[in-house]
């Protein structure tokens, strides 16, 4: 292969028209463990002696010494024996004395009944309750119980019951606290897995929003779901995000991102693959375009599936300003990534290799306010940079007023007291201000923390080879990035154009009857979002 070919493989993307021939090329993936492959061993099967199945539940769930598992025995029409057993404070205690226990005394005994009778007798008429589940597997009755619900046991039966009568402290619908907006929605996810979907049908109020049940954590049965649009989105993108998920085998998954890091592909360096929002709004605009969501129970953020690297530098924002605003925010936003990442590497560079491209007045400037400083550039800018980060750290872990606080008058104390003890030169806290300033503009917090590491070497390029170094750092990065292929999507989707305009609408926010089209690289089952004239009244046409 030539060198040519080489790269317009890398950089050239042809977005196929078809979505039934956009294969994905990850699906024959070596996985090295997968665990749908493996043998899971024996449910324990309900026995119909109650008493076996009462010790098997006090040692499966470790009682007395596990004192937040409640037991309770009760007694039926004809001296039916039974118990029932859930966590305290996770169930609803009210349900179960209402709708669960009092249907269940009011029980009528006929020694003529079969255990499929009264199994049956039971589950439809007195247990009044919606969601109940008949099942012969007490590690199903245990998940269960796990989850929240309750499980009931009846004396003769070898089938036990799975009660939906989960409640539990949880916080509130809130506002979005990293994606705020002045405009638009102000609801952000809460912790709730049925919360947070509930919000997203609230938007999306159609029969065709798929919401698939997952378990992840081969313990801890995380659960979650899977969300897709069935007639837009890609069945080769929905299937290769639910192998990924089912392919993931590790004892306990606490949080989304952990999930986010277990899917994804690409090394060190490589920028996050998956767009993270807490808004939900943005996530069911993302499902109406054809993409997969993912939603974790305690977890108050979704996961988007594919995201490439220009929606990573969109504000949730932007979807709701007209579209000169918001092309102004984007293009300074932009600007500000582009001088946190490369600002100092660029002052380094020029201070030290190449004198000749600054004005002469500057230069002797910059050469006057270093006369008395002891350290070398390179130094002086990577102890200042630690500086910032530190504060910036220092900030977050304290209490939001002293946080503030804390970077403001640390910021200035410290800048001010080291130009007055000559450790750095006033010019060193401007750039290293302007820097900072352009890291906040970043509107991925991921994406933020892949440019603090990529300043920090491109300080050191700089340092070494100046601009020549920054150049082919930029080239090997760009390459790199390049490479990455991002659930069958090349992350630089969809550079460097296609029939569509998406390249366009992926750099800038067009008016809103311009967004005819679907973004081209997702391959979706319906391309058009709207008809070529939305807005009709302006043609002379009725409003249907």
């Amino acid at each position: 292969m030539s060198i040519i070919s080489f790269l317009k493989k890398i950089f050239v993307y042809d977005a196929s028209d078809n979505y039934e021939a956009a294969v994905i090329e990850n699906t024959n993936y070596n996985v090295q463990f997968d665990s749908r492959k493996v043998e899971k061993p024996i449910s324990k099967k309900v026995s119909s002696s109650l008493n076996e199945n009462f010790l098997e539940i006090r040692e499966m769930f470790s009682v007395p010494t596990n004192n937040d598992v409640i037991i309770k025995e009760f007694s039926l029409k004809g001296d039916i024996k039974g118990f029932l057993f859930f966590y305290e404070g996770m169930v609803n205690v009210q349900i179960i004395d209402d709708f669960v226990i009092r249907g269940l005394l009011e029980l009528p005994f006929s020694e003529e009944d079969s255990v499929e009778t009264l199994a049956r007798e039971i589950k439809d008429k007195f247990i009044i309750h919606a969601q109940v589940n008949l099942t012969d597997s007490i590690d199903l009755i245990a998940e269960e119980v796990n989850f929240g619900g309750c499980g009931l046991f009846i004396d003769g039966l070898n089938q036990a019951f799975a009660l939906d009568v989960r409640t539990w402290e949880h916080r509130s619908i809130t506002k979005p606290e990293n994606e705020q907006s002045i405009y638009g929605p102000q609801e952000a996810f809460a912790e709730m897995l049925r919360t947070n979907t509930i919000l997203i049908r609230k938007i999306l109020k159609t029969e065709k929003l798929i919401a698939e049940g997952v378990k992840v954590g081969n313990i801890s049965k995380t659960r979650g779901v899977i969300l897709y649009i069935n007639d837009i989105a890609n069945e080769n993108l929905v299937k290769e995000v639910r192998n990924r998920i089912n392919a993931i085998s590790i004892d306990y998954i606490i949080s989304i991102e952990e999930v986010e890091q277990l899917i994804e592909t690409g090394g060190f360096l490589a920028p996050t693959q998956t767009m993270s929002t807490e808004r939900p709004d943005r996530t069911a605009r993302a499902l109406s375009e054809g993409r997969v969501v993912m939603l974790l129970n305690g977890s108050p953020r979704a996961l988007v599936f594919p995201t490439n690297a220009y929606e990573l530098t969109h504000a949730a924002s932007d979807a709701f300003l007209r579209a000169p605003y918001a092309n102004m925010s984007r293009i300074v936003r932009l600007i500000g990534m582009f001088v946190s990442v490369l600002l100092p590497a660029l002052y380094l560079a020029v201070t030290l290799f190449h004198q000749e491209m600054l004005p002469t007045y500057l230069l002797y400037a910059i050469s006057a306010a270093r006369a008395n400083v002891p350290f070398p550039s390179v130094v002086e800018l990577l102890l200042m940079d630690f500086s910032f980060e530190m504060i910036r750290e220092a900030g977050i872990r304290m209490p939001g007023p002293v946080g503030q606080t804390l970077g403001i008058v640390g910021g200035l104390i410290l800048g001010q007291s080291a130009v007055s003890a000559k450790i750095v030169s006033p010019i060193m806290i401007v750039i290293i201000a302007i820097t900072g300033i352009g890291s906040f503009a970043t509107a991925d917090y991921s994406l933020s923390w892949n440019f603090r590491i990529l300043r920090l070497i491109f300080i050191l390029l700089a340092a070494f080879a100046g601009l020549f170094g920054i150049g082919v750092g930029l080239f090997l990065y760009t390459v790199y990035v390049s490479s990455i292929n991002n659930f069958g999507i090349p992350f630089l989707s969809p550079f460097p154009g296609s029939d569509n305009g998406s390249f366009f609408s992926a750099l800038f926010v067009r008016h809103i009857w311009k967004r005819e089209h679907r973004p081209s690289f997702l391959s979706t089952k319906r391309t058009e979002q709207e008809p070529q004239i939305s807005r009709m009244w302006k043609n002379g046409r009725n409003r249907k």
